[in-house]
């Protein structure tokens, strides 16, 4: 069976660097995934759209702390982050300007039916 969290962070770490990501002159944000009682941290620092993964318990200048059914769903492109953190499915603490820019990170939110994609945008 397929670890949809593992396997989005592993394609963060491989991406290495991400264009849309080249404001961010450096900044971390850390992800604390909560599963039958325990806790699996991500830690993504990002350096002028240069990315680095490492599973670490602390730092980050933004915190996204989501229950592990939810970031499965995210990380899949099944629910879109922002909407998720709204719901309060999935809480942010830290960096505004971060928290604007690690959605991107995520695939596009799936398309509402009977509106057409914009093609990969992200709201």
């Amino acid at each position: 069976m397929a670890d949809v969290t593992q396997d989005f962070f592993r394609g963060l770490a491989q991406r290495g660097h991400d264009r849309r990501l080249t404001a961010i002159h450096q900044g971390s944000v850390r992800f604390d995934i909560s599963r039958d009682g325990q806790v699996d941290h991500w830690l993504v620092s990002i350096a002028k759209g240069g990315i680095t993964v490492s599973e670490q318990e602390t730092g980050g200048d933004a915190v996204v702390r989501a229950d592990r059914a939810v970031f499965d769903r995210i990380a899949s492109g099944e629910a879109y982050f922002l909407t998720s953190v709204l719901r309060g499915e999935a809480t942010v603490e830290g960096s505004p300007r971060l928290f604007a820019t690690v959605r991107r990170l995520f695939p596009p939110p799936p398309a509402s039916p009977g509106r057409e994609s914009r093609g990969g945008g992200h709201e």
